[in-house]
């Protein structure tokens, strides 16, 4: 067996003060199962709804029982006092005092996806998963998310931002129902409503201003709802970036992909790939490797669309860290050309790694230089 300093150190970090906490951590129990510890170790950490850190006092290693960690996971959930764990400079000592090779990001929502947490990493100088600070922050953001794909030359829906000064009735007047309401910066479908008449406009704007200050008002496409992934794996001294097998979503008892058709069994059906024709999924694959690039996104992303009948890509949205959850997206288009999830999550982790050793020779040039 390989030496305990022959390995490399993971942080697994979940949770975070955020809409979408349970989806992290349902997340996080799944990597803890089925991540490959051949070559690491993996301390689970939550963070709290409270912003404070819980770290695991034990790390996952290979041939150890692993449901220690489902353990931990419910009980730092569960502890909601401002007590519990510690503060982030107290995290942030213990990062380096472990010297971790690199955090995997399983957070979802506010401070896991809009670049808070990259931007804590970066200052620490710890590589992490997934896009840095501003395609985070950006894809985050679905207004102007929108604005950077339609620069980019990719389709959106019609619709508006609003704040809460903009009246129902003025909303209505601008936009051809029915429509979809949902905050601004958010994910999981959480605060999202369709709008099918104008009585329930109202209604529909104050759920979604419970979780943010800017809500965007979209016309309803119709077509077929997929999805399509991308990941940017490393390969000797270089990067591919490869677009997966875009996949079809079909909600069963819901009128769209909402929180119970993405996290409860049995609420949607997906098909990977999606059963259109080959023309169409190409256009798919290479609108999401144009939202990938356009927004600076690293690692992975995954962007929904909307596929009219003349089969035009209308995109939604694109996601920075998706879910790992056992009906995630992500993980189901990887296994389809042959990247297991063990291997998912060690792709990731050798982007990371990659990423931080450019930015070391990128310095080290500039320091030349000078």
């Amino acid at each position: 067996m390989e030496r305990t300093k022959d390995l490399r150190k993971i942080w697994l970090i979940c949770g975070g003060p955020s809409t979408e906490f349970q989806i992290s951590l349902s997340s996080a129990r799944v990597v803890c199962e089925h991540i490959s510890l051949r070559d690491k170790t993996v301390r689970p950490v939550v963070i709290t709804r409270l912003g404070r850190w819980s770290l695991a006092e034990r790390e996952l290693r290979e041939g150890e029982d692993r449901r220690w960690a489902d353990t931990f996971l419910r009980c730092a959930a569960a502890d909601d006092s401002s007590l519990a764990g510690m503060d982030p400079a107290e995290a942030a000592s213990h990062l380096l005092d472990e010297e971790v090779h690199c955090a995997l990001l399983i957070l979802h929502g506010q401070f896991g996806e809009d670049g808070c947490i990259q931007g804590f990493l970066d200052t620490l100088g710890v590589p992490y998963t997934g896009s840095g600070v501003l395609a985070s922050a950006l894809a985050f953001d679905k207004a102007l998310t929108l604005d950077v794909l339609r620069g980019a030359g990719l389709a959106t829906p019609h619709g508006l931002c609003v704040t809460t000064s903009a009246a129902p009735d003025w909303i209505a007047a601008r936009v051809k129902l029915p429509v979809f309401v949902k905050p601004v910066r958010g994910g999981s479908s959480v605060g999202m409503s369709l709008v099918r008449v104008p009585e329930d406009l109202a209604s529909a704007l104050e759920l979604a201003f419970a979780t943010d200050s800017r809500v965007l008002v979209e016309e309803r496409v119709d077509g077929v709802e997929v999805s399509c992934g991308v990941l940017d794996l490393v390969r000797g001294d270089h990067l591919e970036t490869l677009a997966l097998p875009p996949t079809e979503i079909r909600p069963k008892s819901s009128p769209f992909f909402d929180y119970e058709a993405k996290y409860l069994p049995a609420r949607s059906e997906e098909i990977t790939p999606a059963p259109l024709p080959q023309v169409v999924l190409e256009r798919i694959r290479e609108c999401a490797l144009r939202a990938h690039r356009a927004l600076g996104c690293q690692g992975m992303s995954r962007t929904d669309f909307i596929v009219t009948p003349d089969g035009t890509p209308v995109v939604l949205e694109v996601n920075t860290i998706p879910g790992m959850t056992p009906t995630s997206l992500l993980p189901q288009q990887a296994a389809a050309v042959g990247i297991e999830f063990p291997a998912l999550l060690d792709a990731l982790i050798e982007h990371a790694l990659y990423r931080a050793q450019q930015r070391k020779r990128f310095s080290a040039a500039g320091a030349t230089a000078e």
